[in-house]
């Protein structure tokens, strides 16, 4: 049979429509998942998908106050936790880059006039893996504003866990903001903007505080078993420090997910060291988790940063095989963000849509 160009031109057209007609249902897919997410769970916030760094959806669900007057919208910022850690590990890997530091400095060195435990062996590697040994601490530092510096002495009055064993605490990121600052020469807030926020443009991110609060913010509260929605408390937010205070929008955290594909941020060396995985250490890397996606073939490679704190929920899912990305931001605490593998999980049936060939 003789081909003809026309035909060529026909058979591409035609597959055209079929990409498209693809595309498109696996956006109606997405739409399903996250509406159903929103009406049958309660789920108010805002949940943005990137395909090469290019917004393909994005929809915004609930209230940003009590009353019920402000609807949350596509910019809202939104407190985002432990998301806070992944700046402070980017500038400690850029010191490290800079030959002002290294992973294997211990903290006595580093921070000589603060009595830690083991200080001579701890060193930055473990800080950054939360196997440092040091403890969680309690609830009730929140209730007074406090400096790093107290924070670390108070914790330290709690009982130790054991050194090198994973145990996710805060502590071990207060640490590294210390050492930013001792080493930077400024505070650990005018780090993260000069050597982030600047560089990627990351215009509506900053830093949290009591009673200190951007415009067009989402507060959290908390979905009680009768699916009353009860405002969560207004604590010293500014004590977590270089750990989760910060807060930023959707479209400010795929700034920062585009940034690290390039070398504006970190070399690829270090960004290869700050997302080693250590099965050992519960799959984390450097601030982040980084692992094969089981639950979908082929196992798709993913890093993913979460943030926790009362109803302020947010996951930052970045689809490294394919430059893919999965922001939500979440302002009350019907969203777990520390899903894996729960198909009825917005994020984890948004992760199979996603990267399902």
């Amino acid at each position: 049979m003789k081909i003809t160009y026309s035909f060529c031109l026909l058979l591409a057209f035609a597959i055209s429509l079929i990409s498209i007609k693809t595309k498109g249902q696996r956006l109606s897919t997405i739409d399903s998942i996250v509406t159903s997410a929103a009406s049958e769970n309660y789920f108010e916030g805002t949940v943005l998908l990137a395909d090469g760094g290019s917004v393909i959806y994005q929809k915004s669900f609930g209230y940003t106050d009590a009353s019920k007057q402000t609807p949350v919208g596509n910019s809202t910022r939104f407190g985002i936790a432990s998301i806070t850690k992944m700046f402070t590990a980017i500038i400690i890997m850029q010191l490290v880059e800079e030959s002002k530091l290294s992973l294997t400095d211990n903290l006595a060195e580093l921070l000589p006039g603060i009595d830690i435990p083991k200080s001579s062996k701890i060193t930055i590697h473990h800080l950054l893996l939360h196997i440092s040994g040091l403890p969680n601490e309690s609830d009730l530092i929140y209730q007074s504003k406090t400096s790093p510096e107290e924070f670390v002495d108070a914790t330290l009055q709690n009982k130790s866990s054991r050194f090198e064993q994973f145990n996710y605490a805060n502590i071990d990121y207060v640490l590294l903001g210390m050492i930013i600052e001792s080493i930077d020469g400024r505070n650990w807030q005018q780090s993260v903007k000069v050597r982030i926020l600047d560089k990627t443009g990351m215009n509506d991110t900053g830093f949290l505080g009591k009673d200190q609060y951007p415009e067009d913010f989402a507060y959290s509260f908390s979905i009680d078993p009768d699916n009353n929605r009860i405002e969560d408390p207004l604590f010293h937010i500014e004590n977590f420090y270089a750990a989760g205070c910060m807060y930023s929008t959707a479209q400010d955290l795929l700034k920062l997910d585009q940034a690290m594909y390039g070398n504006s941020l970190l070399t690829e060396a270090s960004k290869e060291m700050m997302f080693k995985s250590y099965p050992e250490y519960n799959y984390s890397g450097y601030s982040v988790w980084t692992y094969k996606y089981p639950y979908v073939s082929p196992a798709p490679y993913i890093m993913e940063r979460r943030g926790g704190i009362l109803g302020s929920n947010s996951a930052l899912v970045r689809i490294l095989s394919s430059n893919k990305t999965i922001i939500i931001l979440s302002n009350n605490n019907r969203f777990n963000p520390d899903s894996f593998g729960d198909k009825a999980n917005l994020k984890e049936a948004l992760i199979m849509e996603l990267t399902n060939p």
